[in-house]
């Protein structure tokens, strides 16, 4: 079985909006993020995005420009060197019950039986409470990278993270040097 690095998309790999990305004039993909991507492919890691993204379901985000914004973070990646093996969203509004939205895990365990994947030598790594809360309840070691809350609002987390890392770049580096058994 593989181990995967699961990311956020919004805050993780790209400016987060308040919004919502909406199309590719808005999406502003973080200079270090397909380095960082890259690095964790050749680490071994299969590289899978888990993003909640209910302005589709609120009419703000076409399925066409979901998938314009998908294929131009991908392009950025291949480019760099690395490789996403998966792009798995929630479309549904938050008031929806559904299995896939996150804090619920079911985005992660989805891709994870489509890509053979061990949830317990892989990592989820996120922006939010609600990354976390997924990442734990799929039985994944958890990253939260500080581009959306500041360390204060982390330290008052419900959903305790594994490692905390200022941006996708450090947490990269945090997860390739994971020992598991100093943790």
């Amino acid at each position: 079985m593989q181990r995967a690095a699961f990311l956020d998309r919004d805050g993780v790999i790209n400016e987060d909006r308040d919004d919502y990305v909406k199309n590719l004039s808005e999406l502003r993909v973080f200079p270090y993020a397909p380095d960082a991507i890259r690095r964790l492919t050749d680490a071994g890691f299969e590289v899978i995005v888990v993003s909640n993204q209910q302005g589709v379901a609120k009419g703000l985000v076409s399925p066409e420009n979901l998938l314009a914004i998908q294929n131009e973070i991908a392009r950025l990646v291949t480019q760099a060197g690395g490789r996403i093996s998966g792009f798995y969203y929630c479309t549904h509004l938050a008031g929806e019950d559904c299995s896939c939205r996150k804090p619920k895990p079911g985005l992660i365990r989805r891709a994870a039986e489509e890509h053979g994947i061990d949830l317990q030598s892989s990592f989820m790594i996120g922006d939010s409470e609600k990354d976390i809360a997924a990442g734990a309840e799929a039985g994944c070691r958890t990253v939260l990278v500080l581009t959306s809350l500041d360390a204060q609002q982390a330290a008052s987390m419900r959903s305790r993270p594994v490692m905390i890392a200022r941006d996708l770049a450090e947490a990269a580096d945090r997860v390739i040097s994971f020992d598991p058994s100093r943790h």
